[in-house]
């Protein structure tokens, strides 16, 4: 079995203007944990958390350049540009699994299709019972 293992540069496209989405590495996963963490100790507000979380991803220059209203900001612009940056960001390791997952649904669909005379012969000795034959073993 070959692995693929080029992972693709990640760009989001907001606004008609796109932007590099960092790189996932262990650092970066502790970085957005820690900015979570963080957020909840302090008792930030959600889209403050976010706000930070998209320095981490895109960079404080891309943030200040999507986010200049400050507090006027719209949440549900920057709920949208958050979810849409994340999902991208997690975009190969989903697509990773759904590969994974479709391949084992058509093993499963393969398993059943085999088994289908079985399960309907069994279907068949449920529906009849006692007209079939006993099946006696030879003596000794």
């Amino acid at each position: 079995m070959r692995i693929d293992t080029e992972i693709r540069p990640v760009i989001v496209e907001i606004d008609g203007k796109e932007y590099d989405v960092a790189p996932k590495t262990v650092e970066l996963l502790e970085k957005l944990r820690g900015a979570e963490d963080a957020a909840v100790k302090a008792g930030k507000m959600r889209h403050e958390m976010e706000m930070e979380q998209l320095e981490l991803l895109l960079g404080r220059q891309a943030v200040r350049a999507l986010f200049s209203a400050g507090k006027k900001e719209n949440v549900d612009r920057v709920d949208a540009i958050y979810y849409g940056v994340l999902e991208a960001f997690d975009a190969s390791s989903r697509e990773r699994r759904e590969a994974r997952t479709d391949a084992m649904a058509d093993e499963f669909r393969a398993i059943a299709e085999t088994l289908k005379p079985l399960a309907e012969m069994m279907a068949l000795m449920r529906n009849a019972p006692g007209k079939l034959p006993a099946i006696k073993r030879p003596a000794n």
